[in-house]
């Protein structure tokens, strides 16, 4: 009997599996489907998604989500498998999902373990070889498909190949960026890679007493002092500098960007105007009190000292009383607009996506197939697209597989 012919797939993480389902669905056991993963067991970065929770769409994806150099290259994969079609498909493998703020879905549970488990329970009804502790060194391609060899396993013979080995964010769960470097002997081009959805570094200086302080606020990102962006949310002080959702945000925005500055406002809901008239009005009202408590009960007390000091007020122990108009202008100000010089991030270990990858214009948006190798295909986030916080990459990482899967089998 004739040998099977074989799709190989490139990474056991979320895009690696799901590519693998499809295309063992749409083949129906006419092609042998092996998912090649180089850690010990598949789908470590799912258990971390979500914080624990699995936040895997958000029905709101659309191209506008997405960043890179072409994010449009989204657009057709979005439009073939949407967040609806993502339901569904979880659905289908025991996974009951929920619809919470801003359009973020998660399974009904509220774990991730759950949905790891489906789909391992899915590639095992399906007949999908798992092959761990699998590394790909090298790919040779030639007119028979690819020879996939790995130093401390078989080498592999393929007729069609499918990379999802992911970017460099979370290395310790197994995307350590050696995608790039088997796409970038094979001839295709690989961009600048940064971390994004990450914290952001400051001056330690600058908020060493500031540390643990959480403030529901408005960060804005600028670059070279052009107003890239402005989210709002809960933001926290760090020992390092700043994190929480809105700096998440912001950090896929300036990815690969320098001269980075965070200007934090806040009271958000009130003009300058309003925060100026708020202070003159308790300055009469707390005259009794020093100026290390004239924020009690406005603002966080030591985010108000330092507003205070910033302000000229060298010692806090001044009366509220002998507070100078300018005083109160300048704290106006900095309440309304305190700037944050921003020195880096905390790098790929604390990433949760890589800004940056292959060149989306090397690859058929159509099929996720390469315009340079016939056979190879990619998925998810070894693309030069990344996505908002919120479910969008891994939404992006399902619909390029879904892609990539059906073109894959027509062999």
């Amino acid at each position: 009997m004739k040998n099977k012919p074989i799709l190989a797939i490139i990474g056991g993480g979320a895009s690696g599996m799901t590519a693998a389902i499809f295309a063992a669905r749409k083949s129906k056991g006419k092609i042998k489907i092996i998912i090649l993963e180089k850690m010990d067991r598949v789908g470590k970065k799912i258990l971390a998604t979500g914080n624990g929770r699995c936040n895997f769409s958000n029905i709101f994806a659309d191209c506008k989500n997405y960043h890179g150099k072409s994010p449009e290259f989204t657009s057709y994969a979005l439009s073939k498998f949407n967040p609806l079609s993502t339901i569904d498909f979880f659905a289908s493998i025991g996974v009951l999902s929920k619809q919470e703020q801003d359009g973020r879905i998660y399974p009904y549970c509220d774990r991730a373990s759950s949905v790891l488990d489906a789909l391992r329970f899915e590639l095992d009804r399906l007949g999908v070889e798992i092959r761990t502790s699998f590394k790909i060194n090298e790919i040779i391609a030639d007119k028979s498909g690819f020879k996939l060899i790995s130093k401390n396993n078989p080498s592999l013979s393929a007729q069609r190949i499918i990379i999802a080995a992911g970017g460099c964010a979370s290395p310790n769960l197994g995307s350590d960026g050696s995608g790039f470097e088997l796409l970038r002997k094979l001839s295709h081009k690989v961009t600048k890679l940064s971390p994004a959805l990450v914290q952001l570094k400051t001056e330690e200086k600058e908020v060493r007493s500031l540390k643990g302080i959480k403030f529901i606020g408005k960060a804005s990102a600028y670059v070279n002092d052009k107003k890239i962006a402005d989210q709002t949310g809960e933001i926290l002080f760090t020992d390092y500098g700043l994190s929480g959702i809105p700096i998440f945000q912001l950090s896929v925005l300036t990815a690969l960007k320098d001269n980075i500055k965070i200007k934090l406002d806040f009271m958000p809901e009130y003009s300058y105007k309003e925060v100026y008239e708020i202070l003159i009005s308790r300055r009469k009202q707390l005259s009794h009190l020093r100026s290390e408590n004239f924020f009690n009960g406005l603002i966080n007390n030591k985010i108000g000292c330092m507003t205070a000091k910033k302000s000229g007020i060298e010692k806090l122990s001044l009366p509220v009383k002998d507070i100078s108009d300018e005083n109160i202008k300048k704290m106006a100000a900095l309440i309304k607009q305190t700037v944050f010089n921003i020195s880096g991030t905390k790098g790929f270990e604390n990433a949760q996506v890589t800004a940056g990858g292959v060149l989306c214009s090397e690859f058929d948006d159509k099929t996720m197939q390469s315009k340079l190798i016939k056979g190879l295909y990619c998925t998810g986030e070894i693309y030069d697209i990344w996505g908002d916080c919120g479910g969008f990459n891994l939404q992006w990482a399902f619909s390029s597989a879904f892609l990539a899967a059906e073109s894959a089998v027509n062999l």
